[in-house]
């Protein structure tokens, strides 16, 4: 019978004669095994009596609780007796034979610790951890990323100051990044992050130096690195080149966009003949671009070989608002924008054909000077006139035309941002992002300036705008002479290469964004004009400007910088940077010697280069960084990896999202919605208001944020959760470590695996099922830490503690561990089960909770003060535990037990109290006598199931599947040592009691 046709069978028949049998029962409180769920002390069993003293209580100095003003001293000690600090090198000299190596990520070394830094460092000390339970060897060298930007400007005080001596400014960069990793590193070993930290890396040490130029020297002469003349990003206002990573677009910019035609200078015979007839003398090429500073650097116009084109004549206001008929060139598709930016009709005099729009030239939009059409296959139909101006210094796809066509490429804009001589006269000195932008449209606007070009039409046009991640202001894109990485060489490779690192999580298509990436970047720009950084070791020639550089020599910087430092670049002269015999053969033949270069390289080189100068090119098992890392670090070590090895320098990847407050917002201190990881973990200003919640909350709801949510919430309701479900787990670990009474903590009860333990074949039946259930739980659980699932393993953990141990196993097992002789087998059962749920349960949440975790141990081994968690290696239950049978035997027995909760709760009866006559058949009848073997019993597993006081057990007369119940008052009384109603009327104790205590208990 169905646990649906059960119900009904009792609701229609049985259950009017449940309510009579009740009637004369006398109400109590409903108790059952919730009060241990919800942590009550152990001090609260039997009230004072003679046979207090008999009973074998829970005992354990383990407390309850942790005040929030204790939280911090507590943990700090934990880490202290634990050996946290000493963890590391130890696992590192011991004999075991798998190694797993998890590469940091250097975070920047710039600023105090935030809530990101604690997501990424506890899920790597998560994953750590595991693997060394799993008996790995760990290899983790945590590290920072301290070149770069950000610092460099905190220590020279921003742009203003870039003309400070080198050395002053690289003395106070230096200062600035060791004071923030002296406090990053502080909050990461409070939140137990393991590592030797006494041995970390830094981008800005001797020793990586050495080895990132020497990786650059490699790649220098496998030509993959190059110095070139080539639009970058450049940031006017911090005065250096940019990365496409060191970039974000604001959708919200705003751009005066314009229409400029510009004469035809060479149109066919044909074409003028037919103006001519119209009228018309001249023909103009409409551009629209939203960049009007870069029209004195345009070279071409670009148009599309495979759309159509048509001369179209319109009425223009004109220079002074005198109306003239133009005829402009426009793509047919486009001929809607025209109509929009025109007033008047539009009369299309002619269809052109691409190698038509190929013969013509124009005039120079402000010089004079003549101009090729060009085919542009990045030409689109979505804005514009379908022609598109073309300034090589001045974009990327520019310049691929220009090396196509061999247009030239004149930069006509300086590193401050503003027009150098070569703009001329009118333009010289102005700022491109502001009066030089103005500038440039009123020459277009008056016959003087604009000559024969026309400006059709202006607006403001808000679009999506590269602005410099750091500055927060806009860039542009300049042609200068830098050091490149010859990405478009490497891209084939690294798309081989990348097929075969695994992405975790799975789901979506994340790893698409390094994926195009790399098929979109043809080059990767990695000089920087900056001085807080890895210096480029190459020389010029002081007549022609060109690099003067190889391995010798760089290997030679090398040496010198090793043995003197970072800062010997600036330091010294080129005398003692370049190697003797360059010096010596310079002298002899009366050359001057090249003088030293002024460029530093890329942080991301610098971060990138990590694989090589931290793991010894050995590849890693893993890197584990946040989503934005697809464009950076991970695309970084990709491209230098396997341009020097041929392969990737990761076996797999994980990726997890970002943390926004509780309203789904990003953190910012304007909004004042900024959580501090420190206030989490040691509380705030205002402890009221901020209590102290502890590292293992904080690494709680890291584990519990779901690793495949983009963004994931934290505030005061989200820890609030997390405090209470780590209490629960506590209160539970607390109940079982008291129930086993550790070493030197009483003699009363204790139990000694070794002496005390039975095989699993003469537990009791429930004992085994819980066995059965934690077995299942163990092994999902190292399954989940296997594949990340963190949060699968701190909810099915809450679950299992709360449901199957608190609820169902302490509500159970609590008579006979404190009331039954003290090496009853049937107490001995329960112990045993107890034992093995703390050793499982304690190494499963240690991951993530290590804290705790070594807490426990260290109140249970008391007497060996050497037994710690982390120096386990991981043994998962045996096989016999899992016991099918069994379970389906205990799915049937929890079904009535199921329904008896359900009938004593609506009538508010205390079950403890009740002689329950069940009737039942078929396999329920089979499951239950697996518990209760006789027809009466007071002792019965079933008993101790249902916690009831008595159960008549009888078979249905037709052996009809399913049950049924009847409930009746006992006719015992409470007995005064178990206060089970079992003693019979006028005795103080119980038949178990009495023989208990007649034994010497």
């Amino acid at each position: 019978m169905t646990t649906a046709m059960a119900v009904r069978c009792i609701g229609a028949r049985d259950l009017p004669h449940v309510r009579f049998l009740l009637s004369g029962v006398c109400q109590r409180p409903l108790s059952t095994s919730s009060s241990f769920a919800a942590g009550r002390p152990e001090s609260e069993a039997p009230p004072k009596s003679k046979y207090k003293d008999t009973v074998l209580l829970p005992c354990t100095t383990f407390p309850m609780k942790i005040s929030p003003d204790k939280i911090t001293e507590n943990e700090q000690h934990i880490q202290k007796v634990a050996g946290f600090a000493e963890l590391y090198s130890w696992q590192r000299g011991q004999d075991r034979h798998k190694e797993y190596v998890l590469h940091d990520g250097p975070p920047y070394a710039n600023g105090v610790p935030h809530i990101g830094h604690a997501v990424n460092k506890i899920m790597k000390d998560i994953t750590v951890r595991h693997k060394l339970l799993q008996g790995y060897k760990v290899h983790y060298i945590p590290g920072w990323d301290c070149h770069g930007l950000p610092i460099e400007l905190k220590a020279s005080g921003g742009k203003g100051q870039k003309q400070r001596d080198p050395l002053e400014v690289r003395a106070a960069a230096r200062k600035v990044a060791e004071e923030a990793i002296g406090k990053q590193q502080a909050a990461f070993e409070r939140w137990g992050v393991l590592a030797d930290w006494g041995t970390t890396y830094r981008t800005f040490d001797p020793s990586y130096i050495t080895h990132q130029l020497l990786l650059f020297a490699q790649l220098y002469d496998m030509g993959y690195i190059y110095q070139d003349y080539l639009p970058v990003h450049y940031s006017p206002h911090l005065g250096t080149s940019l990365a496409e990573s060191e970039l974000e677009y604001n959708p919200e910019h705003i751009s005066t966009a314009v229409h400029v035609a510009l004469l035809a200078t060479s149109v066919s015979p044909q074409l003028q003949e037919q103006l001519r007839a119209l009228g018309l003398s001249e023909l103009h090429i409409p551009v629209w671009t939203t960049t009007p500073w870069t029209l004195p650097s345009n070279q071409a116009v670009c148009f599309a070989s495979d759309q159509c084109y048509v001369v179209v004549s319109v009425n223009w206001a004109g220079r002074g608002g005198a109306g003239r008929r133009l005829a402009l060139v426009w793509a047919e598709p486009l001929l809607g924008e025209l109509r929009r930016i025109m007033s008047g009709d539009l009369e299309i005099i002619c269809s052109l054909e691409g190698n038509q729009l190929a013969e013509m030239r124009y005039r120079h939009p402000l010089y004079v000077r003549e101009c090729p059409l060009v085919v542009g296959g990045h030409v689109r139909m979505d804005s514009g006139s379908g022609l598109v101006h073309t300034a090589p210094a001045h974009g990327h796809e520019d310049f691929l035309v220009s090396l196509k066509y061999q247009l030239p490429v004149e930069c006509y804009v300086n590193g401050d941002g503003r027009y150098n001589a070569g703009a001329g006269q009118e333009l010289e000195g102005k700022e491109v992002l502001g009066e030089g932008n103005e500038a440039v449209l009123r020459m277009l606007e008056s016959d003087e300036g604009g000559g024969a070009s026309l400006l059709l039409h202006r607006e403001s046009y808000k679009h999506s705008y590269p602005y410099d991640w750091r500055s927060r202001r806009p860039v542009i894109v300049r042609a200068t002479s830098q050091w490149f990485l010859n990405t478009a060489q490497l891209k084939e490779k690294a798309l081989a290469a990348l097929e075969k690192v695994k992405i975790l999580p799975m789901e979506g298509n994340r790893e698409a964004a390094m994926v195009s990436q790399l098929k979109k970047r043809p080059y990767w720009c990695i000089s920087r004009q900056r001085v807080w950084g890895t210096p480029i070791p190459v020389f010029y020639d002081t007549d022609t400007g060109d690099p003067v550089t190889n391995r010798a020599i760089i290997e030679h910087v090398v040496a010198v910088l090793e043995r003197e430092g970072g800062d010997a670049w600036w330091r010294l002269g080129e005398e003692e940077l370049l190697p003797p015999e360059v010096v010596r053969e310079a002298r002899e033949s009366g050359r001057p010697l090249p003088c030293k270069g002024q460029d530093t390289l890329d942080i991301w080189f610098d971060s990138g280069s990590s694989w090589r100068c931290v793991l010894d090119s050995h590849p890693a098992d893993l890197y584990l960084e946040g989503l934005d890392q697809f464009n950076g670090w991970f695309l970084c070590s990709l491209l230098t990896s396997v341009a020097a090895t041929g392969c990737a320098p990761y076996r797999s990847l994980y990726v997890h999202g970002f943390t926004v407050d509780e309203k789904g917002r990003k953190m910012s201190k304007s909004l004042g919605n900024v959580v501090d990881p420190k206030v989490v973990t040691d509380g705030g200003k205002n402890k009221t208001k901020d209590p102290a919640c502890g590292a293992d909350v904080l690494r709680w709801w890291v584990a519990n944020r779901e690793s495949e949510a983009a963004n994931s919430q934290i505030g005061s309701q989200q820890l609030s959760i997390m405090k209470k479900q780590v209490q629960r787990v506590r209160n539970c670990l607390r109940h079982v470590l008291s129930c086993l009474r550790s070493n030197g903590e009483g003699s009363n009860g204790h139990f000694d695996f070794n002496h005390h333990s039975l095989a699993a074949a003469d537990l009791r039946p429930l004992d085994r099922y819980i066995l059965h259930l934690l077995h299942a739980h163990i092994n999902q659980v190292w399954r989940d830490y296997e594949n990340f699932r963190y949060y699968t393993v701190t909810r099915n953990t809450v679950d299992f503690m709360s449901n199957t141990v608190s609820a169902l196993y302490f509500g159970c097992i609590h008579d006979r561990l404190y009331c039954d002789a003290r090496a009853s087998s049937k107490r001995m059962s329960a112990l045993l089960v107890l034992f093995h749920l703390l050793h499982h349960l304690v190494l499963s949440i240690a991951p993530i909770l290590p804290h705790l975790a070594e807490e426990i141990a260290l109140h249970y081994h008391i007497k060996d003060k050497a037994w710690h968690v982390f120096r386990q290696v991981v043994e998962l239950p045996p096989s016999s535990w899992h016991q099918l049978e069994l379970a389906l035997v205990m799915k049937e027995c929890l079904r009535v037990r199921e329904e008896l909760y359900r009938t004593t709760t609506l009538t508010a009866t205390n079950p403890a109290t009740l002689h329950t006559t069940i009737t039942a058949g078929g396999d329920t009848l089979k499951s239950l006598r697996v518990l209760q073997t006789s027809t009466e019993a007071t002792e019965s597993g079933l008993c101790e199931l249902l916690q009831v006081a008595r159960i008549t057990l009888h078979p249905h007369p037709d052996d009809t599947p399913g049950f049924s119940l009847a409930l009746s008052e006992s006719k015992n009384t409470k007995c005064l040592r178990c206060r089970r109603f079992t003693a019979p009327e006028g005795c103080e104790l119980c038949a178990r009691c009495q023989t208990v205590i007649a034994s010497g208990w």
